[in-house]
């Protein structure tokens, strides 16, 4: 019996197709590292009046890795760990040290130092795979530990009238608390096993800040502010990066 060059065209493109489908069926697991800009979310990114703390943290950027493991086509188990580090807005500690200048009946010139806002988290939760031909999207609900560490700020005030500096400083805390997350990627195969891919997050937790002081020095006058109470603190990341299907 003859086969025909068409039919035997067909016959191989059909079990090249299948040899596709099943390797996409078998394939259980994606591993991927991103990075890109950070934005910060809850009560301390937001400005308000009498709150030092508020308004205090800034845009950054973040890096990210994620392993996942596929149950089942459309489900699977999802986990991250990531690190956030976001710049520092002195404005709302100045605004504060202006209060304690007021007090002294001087005005005075600021010089600042400060250090980052540091947020790392380690999630875990499932996962869901809508295949749309070569490209994958994906989306997650996740929970898991998150850690905090304030920045430094440290402010020199010289005062218009002359006389000695004042100095005012916020010292470094750090804190953890239970967190949640969720975000979704979109996954692009590029060649063989790896993928381009660009993602997503919302990371965010209530987290109580104890014992942090606020302290105006001048001379042997001390002045000194402590906040003790639970705030929410959190991230938007946005970003992209490279993963491997196996």
């Amino acid at each position: 019996m003859k086969i025909s060059l068409n039919c035997l065209s067909l016959i191989i493109a059909f079990f090249l197709v299948t040899s596709i489908e099943s390797k996409a069926q078998n394939t259980r697991s994606f591993f991927s590292v991103t990075g890109g800009y950070s934005l910060p979310v809850g009560e301390l990114a937001r400005e308000k009046l009498d709150d030092p703390f508020a308004g205090l943290t800034s845009s950054g950027i973040f890096g990210q890795a994620n392993y996942d493991f596929r149950v089942a086509r459309w489900i699977g188990l999802r986990a991250s760990g990531s690190m956030n580090i976001n710049k520092t807005n002195s404005q709302p500690i100045l605004d504060k040290a202006n209060d304690y200048a007021r007090v002294l009946g001087e005005t005075f010139t600021w010089q600042s130092e400060v250090s980052n806002w540091k947020l790392n988290a380690l999630m875990l939760g499932p996962a869901l795979y809508i295949n749309m031909n070569r490209v994958q999207l994906e989306f997650h609900a996740q929970a898991g530990k998150v850690w905090a560490n304030s920045p430094t700020v440290d402010l020199i005030g010289t005062s218009e009238a002359g006389g000695e500096p004042i100095t005012v400083s916020l010292k470094k805390v750090s804190t953890s608390a239970f967190g949640l997350a969720g975000g979704g990627s979109l996954r692009v195969p590029l060649s063989g096993a790896l993928f381009f891919q660009v993602n997503a997050d919302v990371i965010g937790a209530e987290a109580e800040i104890k014992d942090v002081y606020i302290r105006a020095v001048r001379g042997p006058l001390e002045i000194a502010d402590k906040i003790s109470e639970k705030r929410f603190i959190g991230v938007v990341n946005v970003g992209a990066g490279f993963g491997f299907a196996f």
